[in-house]
């Protein structure tokens, strides 16, 4: 007998998410020789591998591993986690995270009512519009750039109304590898005092600096502009190791335990596991040293992929610290079917329009986002010359 099947009314909400367009990559990378210049994935040989098996079996001895835990994180890990923070206004707390990207969901939800508008950088990472669908936020892009240093266009967006919070990742950006000046730091929060807009600041690179330490994060420049209220956002995923997924967040008391609320509606807590087999591989004392080898290692590799690209009229500017790099075309270069002719060469790349704001929108169509930090220093190289056959074809 013949029944009809009930098909539920899916949520407005989940309908507006829309599909990331890096996860969408995935698949190919699963073919027999593929190199992956796509992902933003460290090496095998940037994890302190021996550092993370003792931390792991340390971990797995403490019956705190095996438990619940606080829904704001393991309160030792937390405390390890100050020395890696930046400074920060009085009245900050931080609260351990599944990795930086929960941090910007817990805030943009804390700090947005649906409906109202986010801004966000273009371009922009693409699970950065699938937190705001899910939210029901609007988005609007932003641009920081030289040509106005006095950010007269973030001004202009930011006196319109129903913006209720502004997305920055002002050190070594994903996808552009960009990193603002101190002034342009100082100018964007100024603004966003003066309309009193929030700033959630995506800071997961911070630790992968090729030459000294980076300018001050916004959140310790906001100690110097009244009214300024920043959320930051760190990374563990990118320093220790993505399998982890933890972050953490340096948060104004006020939002802190809204921000907590919702994780716990969500998920709880952190995994308690991998917040212990962080906290053991922190006492080990062994970070400093294994990140300083990993800088060097990115740094080299950075400059083998950018040196390919510049010989073949790629036009770049090399991050001086990160994972990517996002160069433009030769002018000559053949844009039209270049991915599925890379796909042939068995060389993978994130295509530009996948960091745009809008899907279809084709501006950025002379674009590639390409991850260094993925390749050893001998197969990054191959993988160039890959590519550059691709775009000769």
């Amino acid at each position: 007998m013949q029944t009809d099947v009930f098909s539920p009314e899916l949520s407005s909400l989940v309908l507006a998410v829309p599909d990331n367009p890096l996860r969408a990559l995935y698949p190919y990378n699963t073919r027999p020789g593929m190199l992956n210049l796509a992902s933003g994935h460290p090496s095998r040989d940037a994890y302190d591998v021996e550092g993370l098996t003792e931390a792991s079996h340390r971990a797995t001895l403490d019956a705190t591993a095996w438990s619940y835990g606080p829904s704001a994180g393991d309160p030792e890990l937390i405390a390890a986690l100050v020395a890696l923070t930046p400074p920060r206004p009085q009245g900050h707390r931080l609260i351990v995270t599944s990795g930086a990207q929960q941090v910007v969901d817990l805030a943009l939800r804390s700090l947005a009512r649906p409906g109202s508008t986010v801004l966000l950088p273009e371009p922009v990472y693409p699970a950065i519009l699938a937190i705001c669908a899910a939210a029901g936020l609007r988005v609007s892009g932003y641009r920081v750039t030289a040509e106005d240093p006095d950010l007269t266009d973030l001004g202009r967006l930011l006196g319109q109304v129903g913006v209720s919070a502004l997305y920055a990742q002002p050190t070594f950006s994903n996808p552009g590898g960009e990193t603002w000046s101190l002034p342009m730091r100082k100018r964007l929060l100024e603004l966003c005092a003066a309309y009193r807009v929030s700033v959630v600041e995506d800071d997961p690179y911070r630790f992968l600096s090729f030459a000294g330490a980076p300018p001050a994060a916004l959140v310790e420049l906001s100690a110097e502009v009244a009214g300024s209220v920043v959320i930051w956002a760190g990374s563990l995923s990118k320093i220790l190791a993505p399998g982890l997924r933890l972050g953490w967040a340096a948060v104004p008391q006020a939002i802190a335990q809204p921000m907590t609320d919702l994780r716990q509606a969500g998920d709880l807590q952190p995994n308690s596991l991998a917040q212990r087999v962080a906290l053991r591989y922190l006492e080990l004392d062994r970070l400093d040293a294994h990140l300083s080898r990993v800088r060097k290692l990115y740094a080299a590799r950075r400059d083998r992929l950018a040196a390919a690209l510049a010989r073949a009229d790629f036009t770049l500017e090399p991050a001086a610290g990160g994972m990517f790099l996002f160069p433009a075309l030769p002018e000559d270069a053949r844009a039209e079917g270049l991915f599925e002719r890379a796909l042939d060469q068995d060389v993978l790349y994130a295509p530009g329009p996948a960091f745009a704001l809008e899907r279809g929108d084709h501006r950025l169509g002379n674009r590639l986002r390409l991850c260094f930090a993925g390749l050893d220093a001998e197969t990054l190289g191959t993988a160039a010359r890959r590519l550059v056959a691709a775009l000769k074809e």
